[in-house]
């Protein structure tokens, strides 16, 4: 972390918050089906209370209380301001009030350092339970690769503008997409004045799922390209270039974004004219989708334009893709104060 922004995160608050007591060792509840955690609960409801439990770790009670009272729930979990697994070790470095406001920065550091340098990513796995109502949410801040540490900041907000309570907050992650990169790319290698006019197609209802973006218009007579065999290119890692034609008045573009649910692959194809305008930026739609096996996406990109204009213009992509991606259970409870 850059000397400025961790002094930044660090001056927000007291010594208090910086003495992470580092759990020798972690309990860790399995969960089991619903049943058996509802029997398991109910037969510990009857020897001790829910407050009881939730301070001694019990995550069906803690749940069941939250669910019932988050400021009661909040009050008796257990302050861990530390966590690891999977080689990932999660600390809150600093969290501070101000007016109707809180910032909270967390660290995510590989012990092991093996994790691909770049952004980290939460993909959307987090949680922030809190002991009043409030809206928060969590932002990557930056990669240290001295320390093999990403630093996220978590910002917190009463929804009525009144002052941030004092409290304990609980942040669980179950997920991370790790060593995200980003990719521009001119496609030099497909050829603008050869581009296959009226290829072979399908249709909506031969999709598996899918949705049409951008006013794609609402039928399932709409035709489609057919992904091929082999891709026209890769250009870049996790992306495919699968089809490419010229059908019903628009330049069809279909890529393959591999292995989805654990890279979030997206990217964007912009045809550019001669003079440097971006002919896709507003007449653009498409239609995304997913493989038989839900594992690879595709997402067919659909540009009007002109056939005899296509050996004037140019395609450059840009591409979104994460190295690596790791699931495991990270939480802990600090306080607010």
């Amino acid at each position: 972390m850059k000397a400025e922004t961790f002094m930044n995160a660090v001056g927000l608050i007291g010594d208090r918050h910086l003495d992470v007591e580092i759990p020798k060792k972690r309990i860790i509840f399995y969960k089991f089906r619903k049943v058996a955690v509802a029997v398991a609960a109910a037969a510990l409801l009857i020897v001790f209370p829910l407050p009881a439990l939730t301070a001694f770790g019990v995550d069906s009670a803690y749940n069941i209380l939250y669910h019932i009272s988050p400021s009661v729930a909040q009050t008796f979990k257990p302050v861990h301001k530390s966590c690891e697994d999977n080689g990932i070790e999660m600390t809150v470095i600093s969290a501070e009030r101000s007016g109707s406001e809180a910032s909270v920065y967390l660290a995510m550091h590989d012990t092991k350092g093996t994790c691909p340098y770049g952004e980290w990513d939460l993909y959307d796995s987090y949680n922030i339970n809190v002991p009043h109502d409030m809206i928060g949410h969590c932002s990557f801040l930056e990669y240290d690769e001295d320390t093999h540490t990403a630093y996220f900041v978590v910002h917190l907000e009463t929804m009525d503008g009144s002052k941030m309570p004092k409290g304990n907050v609980t942040f669980s992650v179950s997920e991370m997409l790790l060593g995200k990169i980003r990719t521009e790319v001119n496609f030099d290698d497909i050829d603008m004045s050869s581009i296959p006019y009226e290829p072979e197609t399908t249709t909506r209802s031969d999709i598996n799922g899918g949705y049409g973006y951008n006013g794609l218009p609402d039928s399932h007579e709409y035709r489609f390209l057919l992904s091929q065999e082999q891709p026209l290119c890769m250009p870049a890692p996790n992306v495919s270039i699968m089809n490419i034609g010229y059908i019903d008045g628009s330049l069809h573009i279909l890529t393959r974004y591999e292995d989805n649910r654990h890279t979030d692959s997206h990217g964007f194809i912009s045809l550019i004219n001669n003079n440097g305008s971006n002919i896709s930026k507003t007449t653009e739609f498409g239609f995304s989708y997913f493989d038989d096996s839900n594992r690879d996406s595709y997402t067919e990109q659909i540009i009007p334009v002109a056939y005899d204009m296509l050996p004037e213009c140019l395609l450059k992509g840009e591409f979104f893709t994460a190295q690596d991606f790791i699931s495991g259970d990270w939480e802990i409870t600090f306080p607010l104060e």
